[in-house]
């Protein structure tokens, strides 16, 4: 199993320096709020593409002290024989430099080297926030499949600014369209197809547990796509038809979305749906602690289904939100991945269940010791 063995950061968010070395067994980071933390953990979700857990800009991870920011910062780490390094480029702050080795390596070869979930308490509002929360969700779970994923969705959203523009400056001339449509045809093919792989494994995942009469903790969740194309390949449409259907879809919408003047229907729009089995309720109609217990239970069941691929799990203060009996679940599950794990509280004693089991790191003003 591949596991970070080391990590290093120069200059991140509140950490002027910091090396450490981890075992492979799951890392607990202890210690008050705002102490670090949760920088730890966003420093660790830049050794996937993207953004990281907080979604940030590149130019605000340097250091602040007073009023000087540091120059760059920059992440490494040894992940089994591979050496990982991301970091700003000091002369292009809001770009940033991932390599491999000492090469330059594209988002899609970080996929591939490592896969990377995670949760946070930002996320705690997943069921009742916009569509375009679920979507990223839905889609960081997809690059476990697709490790080109991010990068098809990248190009399919450069295309729909493009129309758009041509779309609210009143542009007419179809050849435009033409060459638009098809690049977004293309690449929302491949986004849809991602989606619809990772949610029907995720389906299969919660149905086989179900039928093994898994003492499971964390409730059932009834898991569907809303999304024609998404829909289509669930139907067992090839690639080509889901292609050309959404080549003449973006076609016949043209002048709806003229008068909009923007694209209306596409794979940008599509949702995650989430029913609570045993109450038969929509997760957004659950109680709170109902939300994220189904929250915890996806995430684990997307871990289960690709246990082959080790993915490493980010758990930011989920740990506190649970009662005692669930905290030990969760922390059984946890063990049985077999995988590496960090997860964050304010209290040692919250992580009790893992009786030795996990490498307990103490987090005090950008500094980590262990205990």
């Amino acid at each position: 199993m591949s596991h970070i063995a080391s990590l290093r950061l120069t200059d991140f968010r509140s950490y002027p320096s910091l090396d450490i070395a981890l075992t492979g067994a799951p890392v607990v980071l202890f210690g008050p709020n705002g102490a670090g933390k949760t920088n730890l953990l966003e420093a660790v979700s830049f050794l996937s593409p993207g953004r990281g857990l907080r979604r940030a800009k590149m130019d605000d991870l340097a250091r602040r002290g007073g009023d000087k920011v540091a120059a760059a910062w920059g992440i490494n780490a040894s992940i089994g024989e591979t050496r990982v390094s991301v970091g700003q480029v000091p002369e292009y702050p809001k770009r940033r430099i991932v390599r491999l080795d000492g090469k330059n390596a594209t988002g899609p070869q970080l996929a591939q080297l490592l896969t990377l979930m995670w949760l946070t308490p930002a996320q705690d509002r997943l069921f009742t926030g916009p569509a375009s929360d679920r979507r990223k969700f839905m889609d960081r779970f997809s690059l476990v499949h697709a490790p080109s994923h991010g990068l098809a969705s990248l190009r399919y959203e450069k295309a729909r600014s493009e129309r758009n523009r041509l779309l609210s400056d009143g542009i007419t001339d179809r050849g435009w369209y033409d060459a638009l449509e098809a690049d977004m045809a293309t690449q929302g093919a491949h986004v849809a197809q991602a989606r619809a792989i990772t949610v029907t494994r995720l389906i299969e995942e919660i149905e086989n547990r179900a039928a093994a009469k898994a003492d499971d903790i964390f409730p059932k969740a009834i898991v569907a796509l809303e999304g024609e194309a998404e829909e289509q390949f669930q139907s067992g449409l090839p690639f080509e038809d889901v292609e050309d259907f959404i080549k003449s879809s973006l076609a016949a919408e043209r002048t709806a979305d003229q008068r909009a003047g923007r694209t209306l229907k596409g794979v940008h729009k599509s949702d995650l749906r989430v029913l609570h089995a045993e109450k038969n309720m929509p997760a957004e109609d659950c109680s709170t602690g109902e939300q994220k217990a189904l929250l915890i239970g996806l995430t684990l069941a997307h871990a289960r289904a690709q246990s082959d691929k080790a993915p490493i799990l980010l758990l930011d203060e989920v740990a506190a939100h649970l009662d005692i009996d669930r905290r030990a679940a969760l922390i059984e599950e946890l063990i049985a991945l077999g995988t590496q794990v960090f997860m964050t509280g304010t209290d040692a004693s919250l992580f009790e269940a893992f009786k030795g089991r996990a490498q307990m790191l103490e987090v005090r003003g950008g500094t980590v010791s262990e205990t």
